[in-house]
């Protein structure tokens, strides 16, 4: 995501006793009553929605758990019916959580979720005007989910309903274990304009708005030589072989874009910009392709991509690198030195309350990772940032071993750097690392 973008419930119970057929000598077995379990892990999620008549499906895959029950957070979410293998299962919505009436099980559980939906505006649901975005934690107004950015599943979406004349853009797959925040439709009068294809075969395109064909060649003028760099040398693409940018009709003053991989979204203000376009880009590899360990860790994801989308530029496209690098650098002197970059804790702080979501993980992580490359070189830090994806790719991870990582890639410790970079309150001159 680009950082310049800026119910109560009455309890719900449903429920079908299952009584055994045939001889009436077999016991009777009471269903499991809902029970509040936040931690069975949701394995697949399949969601099918009609943006209509605002009503839709969630199957969800469960992972196999000790203990019973199963929770997901479901927003404003009318919940009408829960099933698994066609029987109805025992369901409380109390508040935004979603409790259900699974027994403990040593295989996967499946459950079909029948509900209806509102549409949000502030960037936190499904909007009127025919786009969603969820992040950090506003799944629950759209599907029922979990929205730890840990938390990973592999993802169908079919998207209906969508007016005459207009086409909805979505992936209809997301093979690789993604965060909550990473699904996403838009629907407008849209243009598939293909860019070209990558030395690994992946397909990249960008889906316009009317009026916005220029802009999106301006703004696509270097992504498919940046997605094949980074292809090339963080590693392999999770998420299929077509990819590209969704230009999105956000509220007048909204300028950047949100990690909705394979179909990243950028507004329409920002369509032209090559470094938004191929900052939403790398994210596939890191914020989507690796998860956060929590929100603290959010430097991990935003810090590490603003470098990769200054590196990619400055390899494929040198000019255009340098004039990123020059805007960092302006946006660097901007910052306030009270705004936190990477605190150390895990599970405290919120992103967004608590002003984690600001320029600064953004700018001081780039800076971050530029003066190890001007310290150690920059092919070093590739090889780092490559042995990191190999390593901890369709997982969740944090910027402590990050740094521990580079230590072992390239023989530098990084500690102190880090610690003035991206602990220290006090905003250091760009430079390499001592």
């Amino acid at each position: 995501m680009s950082a310049a973008m800026h119910a109560h419930r009455a309890l719900v119970v449903g429920f079908t006793v299952l009584a055994a057929c045939g001889d009436p000598s077999e016991p009777v077995h009471e269903p499991v009553q809902p029970t509040a379990n936040l931690a069975r892990e949701i394995i697949d999620t399949k969601l099918v929605f009609d943006v209509t008549a605002k009503t839709a499906t969630a199957t969800i895959t469960f992972g196999p758990a000790t203990e019973p029950g199963a929770s997901l957070e479901s927003g404003d979410l009318a919940i009408s019916t829960v099933t698994s293998d066609g029987a109805d299962v025992l369901f409380a919505a109390t508040g935004k959580q979603l409790d259900l009436g699974l027994a403990a099980s040593t295989e996967n559980l499946t459950v079909d979720i029948a509900y209806t939906w509102q549409n949000h505006e502030n960037f936190e649901g499904a909007s009127k005007n025919g786009y969603t975005l969820v992040w950090p934690y506003f799944c629950g107004n759209v599907f029922p989910c979990h929205s730890a950015p840990s938390d990973g599943t592999t993802f169908t979406l079919d998207v209906q309903g969508a007016p005459a004349g207009q086409t909805a853009v979505f992936p209809p797959e997301i093979p690789g274990e993604a965060p909550s925040y990473q699904i996403a439709w838009a629907i407008g009068d849209y243009t598939q304009l293909d860019l070209g294809t990558t030395t690994a075969g992946t397909l990249v395109s960008m889906w316009h708005l009317p009026n916005d064909a220029m802009k999106a060649m301006t703004g696509g003028a270097h992504l498919v030589a940046a997605f094949d760099w980074l292809e090339k040398t963080i590693g392999p693409y999770r998420f299929g072989n077509h990819v590209g940018t969704v230009d999105v009709a956000w509220p007048r003053g909204a300028f950047g874009g949100m990690e909705h991989h394979p179909r990243w979204h950028v507004g329409s203000a920002a369509i032209a910009d090559e470094e938004t376009n191929v900052h939403e880009a790398a994210h596939g590899w890191f914020g989507d392709g690796i998860r956060i360990r929590c929100w603290e860790d959010f430097v991990l994801s935003e810090g590490t991509v603003s470098y990769l989308a200054a590196r990619a530029l400055d390899v494929v496209a040198p000019t255009v690198g340098a004039t990123v690098w020059q805007g960092y650098a302006t946006d660097l002197a901007s910052l306030s030195p009270t705004d936190p970059v990477w605190p150390q804790s895990c599970g405290v702080v919120d992103v967004i309350e608590d002003n984690l979501f600001s320029r600064a993980p953004y700018m001081r992580g780039a800076f971050f990772y530029k003066a190890v490359a001007d310290k150690v070189g920059a092919d070093k830090v590739d090889a780092a940032l490559h042995a990191f994806y190999m390593a901890h790719g369709g997982g969740a991870a944090t910027m402590q071993e990050m740094l521990e990582t580079i230590h072992d890639v390239t023989g530098y410790d990084a500690t102190a750097c880090a610690q003035t970079w991206l602990k220290d309150a006090a905003i250091p001159t760009p430079g390499a690392c001592p």
